[in-house]
């Protein structure tokens, strides 16, 4: 899969991976912090009790990698709308 990019609107969870389980994420744009989860369905909100994998602002990368064969990440804008760049490993 190639890199593509993935809007986000604010405080939704948005699926940002498919298939695909180890790669690299961008915050492109939107100054927003944006916080990533790993789960096999979509989360129902952002509370204390949501396990974050890690959290990113503008212009930042995370890294993920070994996503378990039935999880998917999932991403948050916090407080305004963001962009990604998603760019799984081979891309």
């Amino acid at each position: 899969m190639a890199s593509a990019q993935i809007p986000l609107a604010e405080k939704t969870w948005v699926q940002i991976t498919t298939t695909d389980k180890a790669g690299s994420i961008r915050h492109q744009a939107g100054n927003t912090t944006i916080v990533f989860t790993e789960s096999p369905t979509q989360p129902a909100a952002l509370n204390p009790n949501t396990p974050v994998m890690e959290a990113t602002i503008k212009d930042q990368d995370f890294t993920y990698f070994n996503v378990a064969a039935a999880d998917f990440v999932w991403a948050w804008a916090n407080s305004g709308d963001a962009i990604l760049t998603v760019s799984p490993v081979g891309a």
